[in-house]
């Protein structure tokens, strides 16, 4: 897909989660937040929301049920005080995250 249809499709799909999820923050990680998405690539979001289900399972199941999409998609959802706890556990993937994705929200 071309960088301009997926940056097209990131924007619909931070918007439909904004307004049919409520998240207190969004961010775009991966090749589509570096710029390097290739034909095959997917968008991968980090979300944190106070209220998500308590399994992650349940989480993504909700999300897939809300969000209509033109491209393929990967949800990580956090509760925020699981998010703050790897944090400070040192998690190297949660890190890199916010070193190198892009706040879409919050």
């Amino acid at each position: 897909m071309k960088s301009k249809n997926i940056n097209k499709e990131i924007e619909d799909i931070t918007r439909q989660l904004i307004e049919k999820y409520n998240p207190e923050k969004i961010i775009l990680f991966g090749s589509a937040a570096r710029g390097d998405s290739g034909p095959d690539s997917d968008a991968d979001f980090l979300i944190i929301k106070k209220d998500a289900p308590y399994y992650g399972a349940d989480r993504i199941r909700q999300l897939s049920k809300l969000i209509n999409r033109d491209i393929p998609i990967d949800f990580l959802v956090y509760l925020p005080e699981e998010f703050e706890r790897r944090l400070k556990m040192g998690d190297p993937f949660l890190k890199t995250i916010l070193k190198e994705g892009k706040v879409l929200h919050g």
